[in-house]
């Protein structure tokens, strides 16, 4: 870019040099011009391509006729000029292109070498003109242009290639299902009757006409524009054989008129528009008063005139429609076979009215005139489908200006009434189901079912599957569908809804073509969705992509369309998105007056004003945070106040109104001090927070933000405030199908990894441990927690009722079933290619069917919940009962949060006790972290690095923590070689608590906390106590002498696994190996179910994008899931010990707390005790650690205690001798860790 602005600085200055008349003047004009184009290329600035444009005027200038460069510098001129018509849309640029390029032309007689350029040049100009006003002469002509290109290169020319772009032809446009052959039929009869019928025949204007009308009907099937422009022949050729005084001739005017509007239709050309109303007028004017065919005339002119309206927003038309359709109606008394057409047109016409003016009466006189019409199309009536929508529609349109929502249930049943009259291979069912999916996508906003909304996507996607390639109402159905997904993307957040949302929105718009009628709609639509993405991502290409788009919408739409208020809206908001990116004033400034504008254009009553002062408030409020004058704050207030107004309770966007102007309170408070304005903003939020009408993910972001702002104002409503976040948090995954999807949602930039740390510290600092302990286990594991629920034991249950303990069972089981199924990947689409598929509907089927499943289980819960005994059943445990997890020792919580952090000590027969951690160990916990990750880097490269580095983060690990609680454990009388329990939170399960040290140094050696305590992990207090309960599938005398499967699988990597299978299995019989190509999946997940222990000897590995695919490496490509494990309910599991690298290992994300490890996923599906690794291990300690640790499980048969429960003693004696082995690094033996019992 430098240089091509030295390029035109040196031009410049070289063309001052020359005055006119210079003998180079011409050649440094067209140098600079094409610079300056360049230029413009470059930076889009329209100034540049003007003056370049200019500067080709005056080259040109210079090149008089005759000139033999002349030809040359035309086609640059047309070039340019051409190029600011893609830009600005002006349409004599392109006008004058194409003049520009016939002028070339003409110097390029046949025969002269650059004529085949020329003809490709005009060709490609005529072809756009095409584009733009659909005349069929332009199309026409390009083609016989690129045609004479072609023959001029012959078949051995080496440009022949560049020549081959052949403009449109005629196209197979539509297909559609149904039972076609009826009408091919007939138009095979018509055809047959017209070649009986040559010129000059009394009945070839009836036989063409006929034709015609049958030839409208393909096309209305197919799509195919042949047949309509067929059609359109025609009916012109049957009206010259109707000359003026032909009794026929109305009737000629009026199917022409029908056809050319239909044309319209496809094509926007207003003149097909402005003919058609010109020829329904002429049908009129031959139909005086008394004529048969005068109430049909007038209905028809008031149908044309009535699209007009639609296109132009001129009142005149829509009165006049109003008055013609009257008139028609007077003309048809009851009785008459025309009224109950005439009926519905005036219906519509009057709620069209209403639309514009807001006047009840209108859409009142509308649902009157319906339901008389319906009353006249009984039951199997053909007429009665269309009726029946239309009724829908005036009711549905009534719902959204009363909030009745009898009037919402009752357009529902109809749709579906119309649905079930348009069965499957009828022509019109594919519209059917587009309306009823449109009412359920209704009925969703205002009462937040997402069952509502998953039918509304499948009842899309049906519609779109009649509407093949081609089909005139493909677009629309696109359009449709990718309104619905991006809905369920706002309430779910997967980026893959918001995706297939774009790619359908650009298949539609490459469906309309500019001047297509309804190309407003899609341009706007898709930047919707872009802008969407890029409040997403950030992505500034997203953003500017939206701008152009909104900006040629409101191209399309002058003072006084109907949409020009949401067209501003749309530029304003995302000028607004551009001023926070770049910081330019004048994109706000542009911002604020746009909204403004748009304000203006929605009067008092208009159903989207309180969007539009939504809009205008956020604009003020960033001019405030920008110049500090309150007066933007105060009206920002202002409109916010107005905009809840309009959001009464009951409304899904009152949570959303509430929040912003909560908010705006908030900053009213910050910049006065007035308590009046804190009360009122936590108030506000309190109620959006507990407004149940809106969405469940809304509400939890404003319960957050009230928990976080009461907490700062040590404001008494903070703990309530937590309580509702954490209730509405744990819903919010309940709504949410795969739990991959619900780590999505964990794992987002929104502050709900921490809520339970957050929550528990603030119960801390109002002495309330034991509610904290309760919030910790509310609030952290939540996907385990949720899965745990669905498995809940019920024996007890099934001995009162039986019948309901199997409803539980089985609904249960269906739910983890879906909810560990594999999330369907993402579609891709590309324009003309079908928008849907098996897999992206399996994702639709998953939504509808959880929502399904969870209504169920909360009804079949509820039922339990009545029984006697059984009031708690599936409620969050108290902490009554969570101290039940340290029976057998102290568990100990490890609190992490931004604002304090805690050792919380759990005991059996004691209440909880507090120890408070460094102040700033919210920032040294996760620092200790970072630390062990850099050192374990440095294993390979620096051994003796790693070690010192590890070292030290356990030093410093037992000097901030873990020094304090055995302190407090001597104090409480825990006494040495006891088993305690760890529970860390947050990011801090990374840590290895259980190896803090050195405690202290005897003869030399250091001694760490595994020389003083057992300790174990447990992600939950609730997973330990779930661990402990005894299963009646376990038989006593099996305790002693379990059955234990090895799996194993050695390699050129890990040989020495081979000799750890060979310790293991020595000398015991109920040891069963799967070894090599023995352990496939298969064979694997069929042995799991009847071992009681199992060992794992192979690679592990991590998955740092989805860490439900963390795995065990098993034969040849097999691999064994967290998910695969998931999937496994495994009665009879008592103990596995998972020697494989990162076992118990986890990647660092948002949602670290869920504790998403394979030894937690064993632990989930049944094993109470299990032993991983916590990072990669060493394949030399495999042999020495299976063989010393099965000695010490093996030889202590007669003990009672149970066999999984010496795994942890058995497991901490063993890391004792290998810390003795020589050459032995701290990384080795800290590795492995002891979860569970």
């Amino acid at each position: 870019m430098e240089n091509l602005q030295q390029h035109i600085a040196v031009n410049r200055a070289m063309l001052y040099s020359c005055p006119p008349g210079h003998l180079y003047r011409f050649a440094l004009l067209h140098n600079l011009a094409v610079a300056m184009y360049m230029c413009s290329e470059e930076t889009g600035r329209k100034d540049d391509l003007d003056e370049s444009i200019a500067l080709y005027r005056a080259a040109l200038h210079l090149q008089p006729p005759g000139h033999p460069d002349r030809s040359a510098y035309l086609n640059n001129l047309a070039a340019a000029v051409q190029t600011r018509f893609r830009r600005t849309g002006q349409m004599e640029d392109l006008e004058e292109s194409i003049t520009l390029h016939r002028q070339a032309l003409d110097l390029h007689p046949p025969g002269h070498p650059n004529r085949p350029a020329s003809l490709n040049n005009l060709a490609a100009a005529v072809i756009t003109y095409f584009e733009q006003t659909g005349r069929t002469e332009d199309l026409d002509e390009s083609i016989i242009l690129h045609r004479e290109a072609l023959d001029l290169q012959p078949p051995v020319h080496p440009d022949r290639s560049a020549y081959l772009n052949l403009a449109s032809a005629v196209q197979t446009r539509f297909q559609q299902k149904g039972r076609m052959e009826d009408l091919e039929e007939s138009i095979k009869l018509h055809r047959d009757a017209l070649d009986l019928c040559p010129p000059g025949h009394p009945n070839r204007s009836a036989s063409m006409t006929s034709l015609a009308e049958a030839m409208l009907t393909l096309f209305q099937q197919k799509g195919r524009m042949e047949d309509l422009e067929e059609s359109i022949a025609l009916n012109r050729d049957a009206l010259e054989l109707r000359p003026p005084g032909h009794p026929n001739r109305s009737m000629s005017f009026g199917n022409l008129a029908n056809a050319v509007g239909t044309r319209f239709e496809q094509t926007g050309r207003m003149e097909d528009l402005e003919e058609s109303i010109v020829l329904h007028r002429e049908a009129l004017d031959l139909c005086p008063l008394g004529h048969l065919e005068r109430s049909r005339s007038l209905q028809n002119l008031a149908n044309a005139l009535h699209t007009h309206f639609q296109h132009t927003g001129r009142m005149e038309d829509l009165e006049q429609s109003v008055d013609l359709n009257r008139d028609a109606l007077g003309l048809c008394a009851p009785g008459h076979p025309n009224r109950s057409l005439s009926l519905h047109n005036l219906a519509n016409a009057v709620r069209t009215r209403f639309e514009q003016t807001g006047r009840m009466e209108d859409l009142v006189e509308s649902i009157v005139l319906l339901r008389s019409v319906l009353d006249l199309c009984a039951s199997g009536h053909h007429y009665r489908p269309a009726l029946l929508n239309s009724l829908a529609v005036a009711l549905s349109t009534r719902f959204e200006q009363t909030g009745g929502m009898e009037d919402l249930e009752e357009s529902i049943v109809l749709h579906r009434e119309a649905l079930d009259l348009q069965p499957p291979g009828l022509p019109n069912r594919s519209a059917s189901l587009s309306n009823l999916a449109g009412a359920m996508r209704t009925r969703f906003l205002q009462t937040g079912r997402m069952e509502d909304l998953e039918e509304s996507i499948t009842l899309h996607r049906d519609a779109l599957d009649l509407r093949l390639p081609g089909h005139p109402g493909r677009s629309t159905s696109l359009n449709n569908l990718a309104l619905t997904v991006c809905t369920r993307f706002g309430q779910t957040g997967r980026m893959e809804d918001l995706k297939e949302s774009i790619v359908l929105h650009r298949a539609a718009l490459d469906l309309r073509p500019p001047g297509h009628p309804e190309r407003f709609e899609s341009l706007n639509n898709l930047g919707d969705s872009v802008f969407t993405r890029f409040e997403q991502t950030s992505q500034m290409e997203d953003l500017e992509e939206s701008i152009d788009l909104y900006r040629n919408a409101l191209d399309l739409c002058a003072p006084g369309h109907p949409n020009r208020s949401l067209s501003l809206n749309n530029v304003a908001n995302a000028m607004s998105a551009r001023f926070q990116q770049t910081g330019q004033t004048e994109d706000l400034e542009e911002s604020i007056g746009l909204h403004r504008d748009a304000l203006g254009l929605y009067p008092l009553g208009h159903p989207d004003r309180s969007a539009s002062l939504n809009n205008v408030a956020v604009a003020l409020y960033i001019h405030f945070e920008q110049t500090g004058q309150m007066v933007d704050l105060e009206q920002t207030i202002t409109f916010y106040r107005d905009a809840l107004d309009l959001h009464p309770s009951g409304h899904p966007g009152r949570s959303g109104s509430l929040s912003n102007l909560a908010e705006a309170m908030h900053t009213h408070f910050e910049q006065t001090g007035r308590i009046d304005d804190l009360e009122e903003c936590l108030r506000l939020y309190e109620e959006g927070a507990n407004h149940v009408f809106s969405n469940t993910l809304t509400r939890l972001g404003i319960a957050v933000r009230w928990a976080a702002l009461a907490r700062s104002q040590s404001h008494t409503s903070t703990l309530k405030a937590y309580r509702l976040a954490l209730s509405l948090l744990e819903s919010s995954l309940v709504i949410t199908p795969t739990v991959q999807m619900q780590h999505k949602i964990l794992s987002g930039k929104n502050g709900y990894p921490t809520l339970a740390s957050d929550a528990a510290s603030y119960a801390i600092e109002n002495g309330e441990v034991a509610q904290a302990v309760e919030m910790l286990e509310q609030g952290r594991a939540l996907i385990w927690s949720q899965m745990r629920g669905l498995r809940t034991p019920i024996e007890q249950l099934r001995e009162v009722n039986k019948g309901l303990a199997d409803r539980f069972l089985t609904t249960s089981r269906e739910l983890e079933s879906l909810a560990t199924s594999s999330e369907s990947k993402p579609i891709t689409l590309v324009a003309q290619d079908r928008a849907t598929g098996a897999s992206q509907k399996l994702v639709d089927e998953m939504y509808s069917r959880k929502r399904r499943l969870a209504s169920q289980l909360e009804g079949i819960v509820a039922e339990i919940r009545t029984t006697s005994g059984f009031g708690d059943f599936l409620r969050a445990r108290r902490f009554s009962v969570l101290q039940e997890a340290a029976v057998e020792g102290p568990v100990i919580i490890i609190s992490h949060s931004e604002y304090r952090s805690d050792a919380l000590i759990v005991l059996y027969d004691h209440p909880p006790v507090s120890i408070e951690l460094n102040t700033d160990f919210d920032h040294d916990g996760p620092l200790l972290v970072r630390n062990l990750k850099a050192a374990l880097q440095k294993v390979q490269t620096e051994p003796n690095g790693c070690d010192a580095d590890i070292r030290d983060v356990l030093g410093s690990l037992w000097n901030q923590v873990v020094s304090r609680v055995v302190d407090k454990l001597d104090e409480l009388g825990i006494e040495k070689q006891t088993r305690i329990w760890w529970c860390p939170t947050s990011i801090l399960s990374a840590l290895p608590f259980h190896a803090a040290g050195p405690i202290r140094v005897v003869d030399g050696i250091r001694q760490y906390l595994s020389d003083d305590y057992i300790s174990s992990y447990t992600p939950m207090l609730t997973a330990l106590i779930d661990a402990r309960e005894t299963k009646p599938e376990i038989r006593r005398h099996d305790i002693g002498r379990p059955q234990l499967l090895v799996v194993a699988l050695p390699d050129e990597t890990i040989p020495l696994v081979e000799k750890e299978y060979r310790a293991i299995q020595k000398d015991r019989d109920f040891v069963e190996c799967l070894i090599r190509e023995q352990a496939t999946r298969e064979a694997v997940i069929d042995n799991f179910r009847d071992r009681h222990w199992v060992h794992f000897a192979c690679h592990g590995h991590l998955n740092t994008k989805e860490p439900f695919l963390h795995a065990f490496q098993l034969y040849g490509e097999d691999r064994l899931t967290l998910l695969d494990i998931i999937h496994s309910n495994l009665p009879n599991a008592e103990f596995a010990f998972l020697s494989a690298c990162h076992s118990a290992g986890q990647i660092v994300d948002r949602a670290f707390g869920e504790v998403l490890h394979l030894a937690a996923a064993m632990q989930f599906c049944g094993f109470r005790s299990v032993i991983g690794t916590m990072w990669a291990m060493a394949d030399d300690d495999g042999p020495f650690v299976a063989k010393e640790f099965y000695k010490r499980m093996f030889a202590e048969e007669d003990s009672p205690e149970l066999g999984f429960k010496r795994s942890a003693r058995a497991l901490r004696e063993t890391i004792q001798r290998l810390r003795k082995r020589k050459g032995m690094t701290v990384e080795r033996w800290v590795n492995f860790i002891h979860i569970g019992a």
